[in-house]
C-alpha cells in the first residue's frame, strides 16, 4: 500500500479512524495497517512505502511497540511485525476488564480531591469566560497560547497586549473569519506577539504558563446565538493537554505574523522552541545552545551543550533531537512519555 492510496480509499481512512479510537496517532495506524497487509518489514521496507524519516520511524514503532500492536523481530536486518488483530483487540478488552474499577475507583477520589482544590470550575456565561481569561492573562509571567475567534479576541486583547509589552510571548491562533483585519495585525505590532489562523479551528482557549487555562468548546465559541459557557482549568496536568492539542494546530496554521528570534534567547516552553526551530531550519544549518532537563529513564540532571539535528512534529509525537559530544537525545516537554530527556529549558546560543 502507497501513500498515495490513502487519500482516495474509503476503507483505508474508516479503518485508520477506528484505530485511532484504539489510541494510535494517524502515522501508527498507517504503520500497522501496512505491517499487517505485508507481514514483517524492515525498516528500509517501511520508509520505502511510507514517507516517513528515520526519526519519525524510530519514534513510531518505540510507541506502537509500547501500546501492544508490534513485535521487533531482531536480527541483521530487525524488523517489524503486526500483532494480529483479534489479539490485539482481545488484549484491550481483557486490560479495560482489569483496570475498569479500579480506575473508575481512582478516578471518582481524584475527581473529589480536585473539585475540593477548585481545579476545575465550570464558566455559565460569557462574563465569566471573558473574567478569568483576562484573570489567567495577567498571572502569565513567561507565555500565553490563546486560540479564538476575532470577535472574542476583542474581549481580552488589551491585558494581552499589556503583558506582551512587559515581554512575555504570546502564540494567538485565530478562527472563524478566514481575513484577519490589518487592524487586529497592527494591534500587537512590534511585540513579541506571533499570529496565525487555522481553519475551522479547534477550541477557546487561552492558557497562562502552560499550567492553567480556560476553554470553551468550538461551537459554542463559533455561534453568536448560542449561549457562550467554558472551564476554568486551574491544574497542569489538565491544562498540558490542552496545551498539547493547541501547538497540534499551531504547527499546521496559516502563519500571519512572526518573531524574529535574537541570539541568545531562553526558552522554557518545549512546544514554542519547536514552533520556532521549525522556521529557523529554514535558514539556518545549524542551530545551537543549552539544553537543561531531566534524564527520564532515572530522573538524573541533564545540561550539555550541543546542536538541533531534527524536528519530529506528529498529533502524537512532538520532539526534537539534540547531538552533544554523549551522544545524541529525543527531547520532549512536559510529561513526556517517550523522549530521552524531558526539557526544562533551552539557551539558543549560535546560529549559521
Amino acid at each position: 500500500m502507497q501513500e498515495r492510496d490513502w487519500g482516495d480509499n474509503t476503507e483505508n481512512t474508516t479503518i485508520v479512524g477506528i484505530l485511532q479510537d484504539l489510541g494510535l496517532s494517524e502515522n501508527e495506524a498507517k504503520l500497522y495497517m501496512v505491517l499487517l497487509q505485508r507481514g514483517s518489514m524492515t525498516a528500509q521496507d517501511i520508509l520505502r512505502n511510507m514517507p516517513l524519516r528515520q526519526p519519525q520511524l524510530y519514534d513510531i514503532t518505540s510507541s506502537l511497540e509500547r501500546k501492544g500492536f508490534i513485535n521487533v523481530l531482531q536480527g541483521r536486518p530487525k524488523k517489524y511485525k503486526a500483532i494480529s488483530a483479534d489479539v490485539v483487540i482481545e488484549a484491550r478488552e481483557q486490560i479495560l476488564k482489569k483496570n475498569r474499577d479500579y480506575f473508575l475507583n481512582w478516578a471518582n477520589k481524584t475527581a473529589d480531591s480536585r473539585r475540593e482544590k477548585t481545579a476545575l470550575i465550570n464558566a455559565k456565561n460569557l462574563r465569566s469566560v471573558v473574567n478569568n481569561s483576562i484573570e489567567l492573562v495577567k498571572e502569565a509571567s513567561l507565555t500565553l497560547e490563546a486560540e479564538t475567534t476575532i470577535e472574542l479576541l476583542e474581549y481580552i486583547k488589551e491585558p494581552i497586549k499589556r503583558k506582551a509589552r512587559n515581554g512575555v510571548r504570546v502564540e494567538l491562533l485565530l478562527f472563524g473569519k478566514s481575513n484577519i483585519p490589518d487592524e487586529t495585525i497592527a494591534y500587537f505590532k512590534d511585540l513579541p506577539v506571533e499570529i496565525r489562523y487555522l481553519d475551522p479551528g479547534q477550541f477557546y482557549v487561552l492558557i497562562s504558563d502552560e499550567v492553567n487555562s480556560v476553554f470553551m468548546p468550538r461551537s459554542v465559541a463559533i455561534d453568536p446565538e448560542t449561549p457562550k459557557y467554558g472551564y476554568i482549568i486551574m491544574d497542569r496536568d489538565m491544562s498540558w493537554f490542552i496545551t498539547h492539542n493547541f501547538f497540534v494546530g499551531w504547527y499546521k496554521a496559516k502563519e500571519i505574523t512572526s518573531i524574529n528570534v535574537n541570539v541568545p534567547c531562553l526558552y522554557k516552553s518545549q512546544r514554542i522552541l519547536i514552533s520556532d526551530l521549525q522556521r529557523m531550519a529554514t535558514k539556518y544549518s545549524r542551530i545551537s545552545g543549552t539544553l537543561e532537563g531531566v534524564l527520564r529513564k532515572n530522573g538524573s540532571k541533564f545540561v550539555e551543550a550541543g546542536e538541533i539535528k531534527g524536528i519530529n512534529v506528529d498529533t502524537e509525537i512532538i520532539n526534537f533531537e539534540f547531538e552533544t559530544s554523549s551522544g545524541r537525545y529525543t527531547v520532549g516537554g512536559y510529561d513526556s512519555q517517550i523522549e530521552d530527556v524531558i526539557m526544562k529549558s533551552f539557551r539558543l546560543t549560535h546560529l549559521s
